[in-house]
């Protein structure tokens, strides 16, 4: 019998292992196995349930949008090598004719669906360089390792006959598995799952087919013949099934009775169930539900942090196998230590207009970001002046010296201008504060001026003004501080001496002041 098997279906039985009847794909080949729901489940049938539909989708968009970049390294840094052949290769048109969105969405979504994804590396014969990597249909694609432990793919061809790759030739996105070499198909594993699903559309369309109403008998007081009942049946069928015979009036002659058979729909939950598959459909997919259009058990307080999950949970792993992937089979030992693949996903964890720049803010004040690498995240030309990388200067490394002699990158305080009747007040020798160099906000440097004012003025001492200073502001160094206290000049602001009595004071009498008034 398996000898018969092999040369119909022309599988040929290799020294490494032997044809098993039982096998998936073997049981699929002759026309599968129905589910204990009553249908029959492939990776092509499962397409048709939108729960599944809608994972396998947004999986492979989302991780196809994302932009595929080869990077080299320089040291501690990196920068694109965008002069490198593989980065065009991968970025933009891995095969004639196909751009890199639709090749790697297609792969995903065999990975996803077949648990294998495929492409055959075409080289150029000179220097072995990839040119070309052409998609391989899952179905019709078999590995397997021989013996001294090298993998090849056998690969049926449309027209008949089959042609052996080396693994070395072949771009394997694998899924979960258990030996490495193969992934698991998610249909196959899931075929229960998918079935329950499959088969709760097809009894909702097989319901509104039949204008909602249940399945039930026709009740014949006689007895019928079989002719008799085969012409009742279509009768009744052509009269009253499909939606535009719907609520028709049934006219029962004989004595005939109609019973219902069956449970209703609202009883059964017939809409709560389809709502529990659309949650397990995303466990096998292990995809948010709300990515599959159901919010109903939405748990994330913004669409940044769905994001962000999705990402983590779902896309990340994906995303890391692929990459991997493309290490081993598209580099040589010698470029993998200078070329690697990185998706970018900036793209997709790109958080509202408002968060951004409160968060470029941040980074440019921390000298994490400079303005010109800031306006490419936001696709805007670059600007003179812009590659600087700003810090404040009060910061300092820990082994630094701290005191009155430590040094400094730059002088804390402008040049003092002449004090004038316009720009300064009477009396006040008020130095000029750089700001910069205090890293204060508005309010901080309005306070700092106002305490140097009143040193300046003879109003408190200078000594406590520089304490107050130090206890207000203690993030700013002493050199800064007596830079800033020890250019000032106090000069108190002259107070006119006032001569007249105050009001209602006592007069003295001459002569003493135990004069008596006399009566």
């Amino acid at each position: 019998m398996a000898n018969i098997i092999q040369k119909l279906f022309g599988l040929q039985k290799r020294a490494t292992h032997s044809v098993n009847l039982r096998d998936p794909a073997l049981v699929d080949l002759l026309g599968g196995r129905t589910t204990e729901a009553g249908v029959r489940v492939d990776e092509s049938s499962a397409l048709t349930c939108a729960t599944v539909w809608a994972a396998v989708r947004v999986i492979s968009e989302s991780a196809a949008s994302l932009p595929l970049i080869t990077y080299r390294r320089e040291g501690s840094t990196r920068s694109r090598a965008s002069d490198h052949p593989l980065y065009n290769l991968l970025h933009d048109e891995p095969c004639p004719g196909i751009g890199s969105l639709v090749w790697r969405e297609a792969l995903f979504a065999h990975a996803l669906t077949y648990g294998n994804g495929y492409a055959e590396i075409e080289r150029r014969v000179s220097d072995n360089t990839p040119v070309a990597l052409w998609l391989l249909s899952p179905d019709r694609v078999e590995p397997y390792r021989e013996m001294d432990g090298n993998v090849y793919y056998k690969v049926t061809q449309p027209k008949g006959g089959h042609v052996t790759l080396a693994g070395a030739n072949v771009i394997h996105l694998r899924g979960l598995g258990g030996d490495g070499l193969v992934g698991y198909s998610v249909i196959r594993t899931a075929r229960e799952s998918l079935g329950l699903t499959i088969a709760a559309q097809q009894f909702g369309a097989k319901l509104f087919g039949t204008g909602a109403r249940p399945s039930g008998v026709l009740e014949h007081p006689g007895r019928l013949s079989d002719d008799a009942r085969q012409r009742l049946r279509a009768d009744y069928e052509r009269l009253h099934s499909g939606l535009d015979n719907a609520h028709r009036i049934a006219i029962l002659e004989e004595g005939m009775k109609w019973q219902a058979l069956g449970v209703p729909p609202d009883d059964a939950q017939f809409l709560q169930t389809r709502q529990f598959q659309v949650a397990e459909v995303a466990r096998w997919f292990n995809v948010p539900s709300s990515k599959l259009r159901d919010n109903t058990g939405q748990t994330y307080s913004s669409i940044e942090a769905e994001n962000q999950a999705f990402y983590t949970e779902t896309l990340r792993p994906w995303l890391i196998r692929f990459e991997q992937e493309l290490q081993i089979r598209l580099l040589n030992s010698v470029e993998r230590r200078q070329f690697y693949f990185e998706h970018l996903i900036e793209g997709l964890l790109r958080a509202d207009i408002k968060t951004r720049f409160d968060v470029y803010a941040l980074a440019k004040n921390w000298g994490i970001l400079s303005t010109n690498e800031i306006r490419e995240r936001e696709n805007l030309p670059p600007i003179d002046g812009g590659d600087q990388y700003l810090q404040p200067l009060n910061m300092q490394p820990l082994d630094a010296p701290t005191g009155p002699s430590a040094p400094t990158a730059t002088p804390a305080l402008a040049p003092a201008p002449s004090p004038s009747a316009d720009s300064t007040p009477a009396g006040a020798g008020a130095p000029v504060i750089d700001v910069a160099a205090t890293a204060l906000n508005g309010a901080q440097v309005e306070s700092l001026l106002n305490i140097v004012l009143q040193a300046s003025t003879g109003v408190i001492p200078l000594a406590t003004a520089k304490a107050l200073a130090e206890a207000a502001f203690p993030f700013i160094d002493a050199t800064t501080l007596q830079k800033i206290f020890g250019t000032i000049e106090v000069k108190p602001v002259a107070v006119e001496p006032n001569t007249a009595p105050a009001p209602d004071a006592p007069q003295r009498k001459r002569g003493g002041g135990n004069a008596r008034k006399k009566n």
